[in-house]
Formats: C-alpha cells, structure tokens, sequence
C-alpha cells in the first residue's frame, strides 16, 4: 500500500510525504503570521485577516474532514470501476458543499459577521468568499493522490499550494499595495489548484454520477462529520468567547490568535500520520497497530523534547519573531504545547479505521460541554490563558474516553497503539516545566 520512490535524496512514503505537505501548509501559515506582524498593515488589519481565517475554518473543517476520513476508510471497499467513479462523485460533492456555503454567507453576510465576529462589517469579506468557493474542493488533491500511492505529487501539490499562499499573501504588501490585492493574489492561486484538481479528476476517474456510491458514503461520514464540527466548534466557541468578553476588541483578537498555536510541527506530523495511516488500518489492523506504536514513538523523540524547548523560549522568540505588542501571547502560547500530550495518542486513527463512528460523535458531545464550561469558569480566573487551559482539559478527556472505549469494545489496550513508557515520561517532564514557568 506504502510505495516508495526516489525523489533527489530522499525516499518518501505516503505517511512522509503526507507529513511533508502539512508542515509545508503549517510552515506557510505561520511564516505569513510572522511576516504580517512585521509589515506595515498593523495590528487591527491582521485581526481582520485573522477573523477571515475564523470563518474560513468554522464554514469547511467539519464537513472537509468528515467526507476526507469516509472517503478513505471506505474507497478501498470498491472495486477497481467504482473507484473512479467514486472520485468524480467526490468531486461533485465537494463542489455542491463548497457552493452552498459559499451562496449562504454571501446572501447572509450581516447575520453571518454578527453570529461569527460580533460585527456587521469585515474588510475584504466577499473577496475571502471568492477565494473559498474556489479552494475549499481542492483539499480533495492531495488525498487523491494519497489513495493512488504517488507520494512524490503529494509534495509537489504541496509546495506550489503553501509556497504560492506565501507570495499571493506578502508579496503585493512587499510592493506596497493595499491588502485587497493579496487576497486577488489568493483567489488566483485558488483558481490555478481548481484547475489542478479538474486534470486530476479527469485523469484518474469516470464521469458517472451515482448516488449508489454517494449514499453509503455519506452515511459513513456523517458521524465523522458531526465530530469535527463539534470538536471544531471547541476553536471556533473559544474564538467567539474571547469576542464577547472582551467585547470585539480586535487587538486582543489578534493576541490570542497568535498565542493559541499547538506546536508547528505536531499538528501537521500527527494528522498527517493519522490520515496516511486510516487505509492501513482497515486492510491489516494488526499490522497497523504495530506501525502505529512504532512510528508514534519516533514522533515523541521529536515533538515532546521541541515542545520543552520552544516553552523554556517562547517569551524570547514570540516577541522577536512577531512584534513586542505579542508578549501577552507567551502564556497561550505555552498552554497550547501542552497539547501535545494528548495528540500524540492515535486512539482516534483506530477506531475510524474500524469504522466504529458513532461512538466517536458521542464522546465529541461531551468533549465540547466540557469546553465550553470550563473556558467560562477558567476565562473569569485567569483571562485568555484560561480558555487555552480549557482547550487542553477538553482535549485529554476526549482521548481518555476513545482509549477507554477502544479497551473495552475492541479489546485493543491503548499500550498495542502507544509506547506508554515514553509517553507518560515526556508528559510528566512537559507538565512540569510548564508549572515551573507558569509559576515564575
């Protein structure tokens, strides 16, 4: 299932070349931030583009990674005709999805900008509108290539997405042009991807709409799509709260937007792995248990030691890196490395490749009741590092309840998925550090 090939020095797989298309995405995302915070537009502007980014993730994160995660847990069920015909279909829906949000928020602007921002007006809202009609059915490109084992354009895709919203953002600002012209700069790049991802379609599936194919897709998505949505709304609902308690103010916006980063590299390493590692699963649990224990354990050695470095750092480099005004978003900042912890447990990756998804909506349920309440009780103690520290609550609890249930319906021990030896030390020495630091 994993092919290798030759690619200048390097020998990538699926799972590697996966890893390196999210960090390249991660990596663009917060060279942006930084480069931003360092030109002339000021803070009140970022906060803008940073509400555009929020409403951009609340309107796409569910369903994309709903439909994402079915699409790769069941096309390996079909046989070889109905899987580019299945690949059309895809097509299909994501475009229909990415229509109907995109007339929704367009017809809808004022309702949208109060319930999501607290404001009636948004600099270069429809402009973002444009850019996510275009952008939004292009997240079917890498994974495409994903389940066609060609890791090499995996990283190619990567490297003209994430190196082409690089310059789409910060080059018309480095010549001195209004910020309305980088988001012309983002629609043009999402146009070129579309048009990237109609020749992919085009090579490697049948015209043939079949809702035979659809259905049962649909079906197994749904609970994978509530579960985003509802994990989800965890960012979305601490975004709206800082909003509301601090009542609009977009400087603060920007401070905690900045500050409620997980670690660069852990969020694109782990749900790369996740994602590359859900066909495995399905075709050889076994097997898959075991790589996910070993390779897991490699990702450890990596993130929890950067973890500690970038904590023992960051009121340093956070003030350097971005500007001075971004000091109050050193103690977000290392509240969020503590989640680390508990994304580096796949608990999650197997139970989705079993197909077993209903349970995981539920456990979403109490993940978000427990975030929203705590975030209120913590915000009112200790600002916008309580509602960090309420995100990592939720996050531990959700992964205690997958480990729990996977042990108990499946009789798979979180020990056959995670070198708990490693795991509980690297955790304990995170946790540690963060008191000492917090505490200072």
């Amino acid at each position: 299932m994993i092919r290798l090939f030759s690619f200048g020095m390097m020998r990538l797989t699926n799972v590697k070349a996966l890893q390196a298309f999210h960090l390249l995405r991660q990596g663009a995302t917060i060279l942006v931030s930084i480069l931003l915070a360092k030109s002339w537009i000021g803070t009140e502007a970022i906060g803008s583009y940073e509400k555009l980014l929020y409403i951009g993730y609340t309107i796409s994160f569910f369903w994309v990674a709903g439909l994402i995660q079915g699409l790769l847990t069941s096309f390996s069920d079909r046989n070889a005709k109905d899987q580019k015909a299945f690949i059309f279909n895809a097509y299909l829906v994501f475009s229909g999805v990415s229509l109907f949000f995109f007339v929704l928020l367009w017809i809808g602007q004022k309702p949208a900008l109060l319930l999501l921002t607290g404001t009636e007006v948004l600099p270069f809202y429809r402009l973002f509108l444009i850019y996510l009609l275009l952008n939004m059915p292009t997240y079917l490109v890498e994974n495409i290539y994903l389940l066609s084992s060609q890791s090499k354009r995996i990283f190619q895709f990567g490297l003209f997405s994430f190196g082409g919203h690089l310059i789409a953002m910060i080059l018309p600002l480095q010549l001195g042009y209004p910020l309305a012209y980088s988001f012309y700069g983002l629609i043009t790049l999402a146009t070129l991807k579309h048009f990237w991802l109609l020749l992919l379609v085009q090579r490697k599936s049948k015209a043939s709409f079949r809702l035979d194919l659809i259905r049962p897709w649909i079906q197994l998505s749904l609970p994978l799509i509530g579960y985003a949505l509802l994990g989800g709304l965890m960012q979305t609902y601490d975004n709206w709260l800082v909003n509301y308690w601090y009542s609009g103010d977009e400087r603060i916006f920007a401070v905690f937007r900045y500050g409620a980063r997980e670690l660069p590299l852990a969020l694109a390493l782990a749900h790369a792995f996740s994602t590359a590692l859900l066909p495995e699963v399905r075709l050889d649990l076994r097997q898959a248990l075991q790589s996910i224990r070993q390779k897991s354990r490699l990702l450890f050695h990596l993130l929890f030691p950067l973890s500690l470095v970038l904590m023992l750092t960051s009121s340093w480099f956070i003030p350097l890196v971005f500007n001075p005004e971004f000091m109050d978003s050193v103690p977000i900042f290392n509240t969020y490395l503590l989640i680390i912890a508990s994304r580096l447990i796949f608990s999650r990756t197997v139970l989705i490749g079993l197909q077993d998804n209903k349970v995981v909506l539920w456990i979403s349920v109490l993940e978000l009741l427990t975030n929203v309440i705590v975030s209120i009780w913590f915000i009112s103690l200790w600002g916008l590092t309580g509602v960090a520290l309420a995100t990592v609550v939720a996050y531990s609890l959700e992964k205690a309840l997958i480990c729990a249930y996977l042990h108990k319906k499946h009789q798979i021990p979180v020990g056959a998925y995670t070198d708990l030896r490693w795991w509980s030390g690297y955790s304990i020495i995170l946790l540690a550090v963060y008191f000492i630091i917090q505490g200072t």
